[in-house]
């Protein structure tokens, strides 16, 4: 199945819940921490990527113990690799402003109280920034700076646990996902890993707060 097709699929059973909303529908934020820390290609790179992710969430609850959950998660990713080639040296630093946006189908297992869950989707990932970089000559004055602009995305597979706890309309959302990016060998200009070194596989742990109406 395509990634068009699944979040076809999955906004046809957002539109199958519209007449329950009110009852359904949980919004909040979430937040958390990235595990794995970026590769290093070279022994001169060095990693500037932020290990937070913060965002909003939207859930809407299905029949069965099904529903669906929608993120964007913001996170900071970089990196500085230095290139020492005699009397040719570069300092080539690469920022970016990331969004993820998992999209994710959960099962809740009926346990009363703690009500623990399994999730997977798709995390489509839009990152952007500049890159600057600053040239040394043979002389200690030939020292050149630029910048440039840079736009690219990718995608991960995801799979994920955790519990549910409910207070009231409060629900407290603990949890842990892991994340299969789709990293290329050699990866095209539009792709993330092509200006940064970015792991293949992630482990990140989140908790989510959010409201939700009576049921």
């Amino acid at each position: 199945m395509t990634l068009s097709n699944v979040i076809r699929l999955c906004l046809a059973l957002v539109c199958l819940t519209i007449p329950g909303l009110p009852q359904r529908l949980t919004v909040g934020a979430i937040g958390g921490l990235r595990l794995t820390g970026d590769p290093e290609a070279y022994s001169y790179d060095t990693s500037n990527s932020k290990p937070y992710l913060v965002g909003p969430m939207i859930e809407v609850s299905l029949p069965l113990h099904f529903a669906l959950e929608a993120d964007a998660l913001y996170s900071r990713l970089g990196s500085t690799a230095y290139y020492p080639f005699v009397a040719n040296e570069y300092d080539i630093r690469t920022i970016a402003n990331s969004w993820e946006f998992p999209l994710l189908a959960k099962y809740r297992l009926p346990v009363p109280h703690v009500h623990p869950y399994l999730s997977i989707g798709i995390a489509p990932r839009h990152a952007g920034g500049q890159i600057h970089t600053i040239h040394y000559g043979y002389y200690a004055s030939d020292v050149t700076f630029s910048s440039e602009d840079w736009h690219a995305h990718d995608h991960a597979f995801v799979l994920g646990g955790g519990i549910d706890v409910v207070l009231g309309h409060i629900r407290v959302s603990p949890g842990v996902r892991y994340l299969r990016w789709k990293v290329p060998a050699s990866p095209a200009s539009w792709n993330t890993a092509y200006y940064l070194d970015v792991p293949q596989n992630e482990a990140q742990v989140l908790l989510g707060i959010g409201w939700h109406g009576k049921r």
